[in-house]
């Protein structure tokens, strides 16, 4: 595996902080310094789980893509590993704060609730742009109770032979309906040895939506035995 160039990379801190993009500055949404100064346990275990499913077939789908911390992770797994040119990176988010739909069902939440003011599409794209993986990464921006239907619906670069295969969905919209909705619609879509895995580190919406699905579908859900892990996943079998 080439991870240790990836590593490299990001350890030589080369995003200077003078040269961030402004609304970074202002809003905080340089939070994310796993990129910059580095939380290597965090990507040991974003690394270990593009490892379980690396010779897989299909795409990675995440939903809740926020400031596009593991977009830019994530496309570059697919790139060092060569398998940009078959398998691309899609990301669902609305771009700004939660809905109110998400502050009713995750009253938790409303502590967060300007987080993601200065936040928006332009923003995560020039850093994705300036990383290089702009062929590779796509998003889709709205809700995902609305434009998860819309994508699986249209001809797009991601279909061959008119089928989605993904082969890792990961779920970071800390929310319960946006987590459910995609597990329920994209699971038929999930290749063999695929994985579905949450980031929800204090446990919330996401971990009632995987662990309500899986008691829908008899599935087993499990967790991470490193540091900082993923807090829950599953693999389809």
């Amino acid at each position: 595996m080439k991870f240790y160039n990836l590593l490299k990379k990001y350890f030589s801190n080369n995003e200077d902080e003078e040269k961030k993009p402004e609304v970074a500055k202002k809003s905080g949404l340089d939070q994310d310094k796993y990129l910059d100064k580095l939380e290597l346990s965090y990507l040991f275990s974003i690394f270990n789980l593009y490892e379980k499913v690396r010779e897989l077939p299909g795409h990675i789908v995440e939903l809740g893509v926020g400031a596009g911390r593991n977009s830019i992770l994530f496309g570059n797994l697919l790139k060092i590993t060569s398998q940009h040119n078959n398998y691309k990176y899609f990301g669902f988010d609305t771009f700004k704060n939660y809905t109110d739909k998400d502050f009713i069902e995750n009253p938790s939440l409303i502590k967060n609730k300007n987080k993601w003011d200065d936040n928006s599409l332009e923003y995560v794209e020039k850093r994705i742009r300036s990383h290089g993986l702009e062929s590779i990464c796509t998003f889709i921006e709205g809700d995902i109770r609305n434009t998860l239907d819309s994508f699986l619906n249209s001809p797009n670069l991601k279909k061959s032979a008119d089928a989605f295969h993904c082969k890792l969905l990961y779920i970071d919209t800390s929310s319960y309906t946006p987590a459910k909705i995609g597990m329920e619609k994209l699971y038929d879509h999930i290749v063999p040895g695929g994985i579905i895995s949450i980031d929800q580190r204090s446990q919330g919406g996401e971990t009632n939506a995987i662990i309500e699905f899986c008691n829908e579908k008899s599935l087993e859900v499990t967790t991470g035995t490193f540091f900082n892990d993923i807090p829950a996943y599953i693999v389809k079998k």
